[in-house]
């Protein structure tokens, strides 16, 4: 072993030890950072040759530092709808910019917020992307074809009237032409509400003939005919003219469901009266359940599911290229991204309300941080010695 053996190796070991704290420093600036995976640095004997008997010629120490994905992160609940924890081992796909066509990168860090203009948003800033649904059906489950997350990308939501009903008694004993109404507000497929009348009138055998009509402007007949009731009291549905199924609006099919209104002697009651549908509303929040659904939720009670969250894998995660705000750029080493849905495949599920947090041990770092400081110290022991053999060497050449 020559003297620059020794100082080669003192020095692959101050550089090796060095990696090692600067992986420890960062993990434990990143304690508190949502997300975060720790580093770890490996070791390896570096072997310069092989000497004639066989033996090694001692190289020195070599160091690789790596982001350990494989470990999870506990889970913790938060008061915002719009933070997502991943259990599992797929990857947020974000982009730097909302417009299409933008590269992507990948995260676990799920601390997202809505801006003015609707789109969801990390704390770097980082625009999330899913995938669109519509109709209830997932479209463009590709990583070209995921879209920046908007929760305004339906601003207004109404739903049509599609079932009135109506229960109670009808008086038997009514008097024949003694009329009553009951007033249903419908609403059309733009939230537009109208008021639709129902007027009973008493007939002859215990029979009411009906009229269902608008009762705002010019006056509106949708349906008419009669009800008709068995001895019991009960409705004959067959045996009534009065339509179960009309159409309002043009267009708009609404159902009339009188199944439970019966005829008896006592006063005429109606204990059930109600429509369905709902006015114009606007988005006022976001849910988000673990199979990944995106679910805007609107001031009129409605909700709509608006995207699907597409999680990432990769054959060799360990491969990404650390990229800033917790973020990791694609390579070849990463092998090609495949995109699932939470619960399905590899990716896991995710959680709304919650935050994976940091991987990092602060007891586990501090220990290391004072190994490695000690076996720092040693290193650069023996570039002393080296040093002070090497002027021993050339003092003696003198």
């Amino acid at each position: 072993m020559s003297l620059s053996g020794l100082f080669a190796i003192g020095l692959s070991g101050v550089n090796a030890n060095a990696a090692q704290l600067e992986a420890v420093s960062q993990n434990i600036a990143n304690t508190q950072t949502n997300g975060y995976k720790r580093a770890r640095v490996d070791f390896s004997t570096l072997v310069t040759s092989l000497t004639p008997a066989g033996g090694i010629e001692g190289g020195g120490v070599g160091a690789t530092a790596r982001t350990i994905f494989s470990e999870q992160g506990a889970v913790t609940r938060t008061n915002s709808t719009t933070d997502i924890a991943i259990s599992g081992n797929g990857f947020f796909v974000v982009s730097e910019s909302d417009e299409a066509g933008t590269p992507v990168s990948f995260t676990r860090a799920g601390s997202f917020s809505v801006r003015p203009d609707g789109t969801l948003v990390n704390e770097a800033g980082y625009f999330l992307r899913a995938a669109p649904v519509n109709n209830n059906t997932v479209s463009g489950l590709a990583l070209g074809s995921l879209e920046t997350v908007d929760i305004n990308r339906t601003p207004t939501l109404a739903a049509a009237t599609s079932e009135l009903t109506l229960g109670g008694n009808l008086s038997a004993n009514a008097p024949i032409g003694e009329t009553v109404a009951q007033h249903f507000q419908v609403f059309d497929e733009d939230g537009a509400a109208r008021t639709l009348t129902l007027t009973l009138t008493a007939a002859e055998n215990g029979v009411y003939n009906g009229v269902l009509a608008f009762a705002d402007g010019n006056e509106e007949i949708l349906g008419s005919g009669s009800l008709v009731f068995n001895e019991s009291g009960t409705i004959d549905i067959a045996a009534s003219t009065m339509p179960i199924s009309f159409t309002a609006n043009s267009s708009q099919a609404i159902d009339l469901n009188i199944s439970t209104l019966t005829s008896g002697s006592g006063a005429t009651q109606f204990t059930a009266s109600s429509a369905n549908g709902a006015p114009a509303g606007t988005v006022q929040g976001v849910e988000i359940s673990r199979d990944g659904r995106i679910t805007a939720t609107y001031t009129n009670g409605l909700s709509l599911d608006i995207y699907q969250l597409a999680l990432a894998t990769f054959s060799n995660a360990e491969g990404l290229e650390e990229n800033t705000a917790s973020t990791f750029r694609l390579t070849s080493a990463a092998g090609a991204p495949s995109l699932d849905i939470p619960q399905t495949g590899r990716a896991g599920a995710v959680e709304g309300s919650a935050l994976e947090i940091s991987t990092v041990d602060i007891g586990q770092e501090f220990s290391t941080l004072i190994e490695t400081q000690r076996a720092y110290s040693a290193n650069t022991r023996i570039l002393s010695i080296a040093d002070e053999l090497w002027q021993t060497v050339t003092e003696t050449a003198r």
